[in-house]
């Protein structure tokens, strides 16, 4: 009996994951064809086959489903992991190199959704609270990372760790990763090796 439950209740939850999948992928769908504030729940949910009952059941209202859309390009990258695999070399340079590497990896996960949440978050408040939190983690992921090589003398002057931090986190933003690889036309993955330089000039990776 207790076997019979188990196997229902992992059919149950293998249902649920494929929804969510099938709805998010629609979302993402419409995102890039319509935008945000033109993106209907009724044609994501019949995109998706479901009801729009079903969508706020999921994501509760259409901000829970961006902010859903953004969590699953973290997912999908594996960025969380990552960048904690990179907390764990003992090396500070190559610990700093290695997250500079999955940030641009992350980045070239789903281009044109990040090009959509970035523009739209400059200009709905809402939809910045989706991005915010997520900078906010990502600028103390890069400032445990400077603290590191601040630790092994590794900061040029004039710079200390909180200004080392700015300037590393605006160099390694979507918006400056994507501006650099469009104009060198390269894809985002291989670009650590183009900002490592430029970087140098802040830290020392030598």
């Amino acid at each position: 009996m207790a076997t019979s439950e188990s196997k229902k209740a992992g059919l149950r939850a293998e249902g649920v994951r494929r929804t969510r999948s099938g709805i998010l992928a629609a979302a993402r769908r419409h995102l890039i064809e319509t935008g945000y504030h033109r993106l209907s729940l009724e044609d994501v949910a019949a995109d998706a086959g479901v009801t729009r009952v079903t969508i706020y059941r999921h994501f509760d209202s259409k901000l829970g489903l961006l902010d859903a859309v953004a969590e699953d390009l973290a997912q999908r990258s594996g960025l969380v992991a990552g960048v904690r695999d990179a907390a764990e070399v003992a090396d500070p340079v190559a610990a700093f190199t290695a997250m500079v590497e999955w940030l641009c990896r992350f980045w070239d996960t789903d281009l044109e959704v990040f090009r959509r949440l970035i523009s739209l978050a400059a200009v709905d408040p809402e939809a910045q609270q989706v991005t915010a939190a997520r900078e906010h983690w990502r600028y103390e992921q890069i400032g445990m990372f400077v603290r590191r090589l601040a630790q092994a003398d590794r900061l040029r002057p004039p710079f200390d760790a909180r200004h080392a931090t700015a300037v590393v986190g605006t160099v390694t933003s979507f918006p400056s990763c994507d501006e650099i690889a469009t104009r060198l036309q390269t894809d985002l993955t291989g670009l650590h090796q183009t900002l490592l330089p430029l970087l140098s000039s802040v830290v020392r990776l030598d």
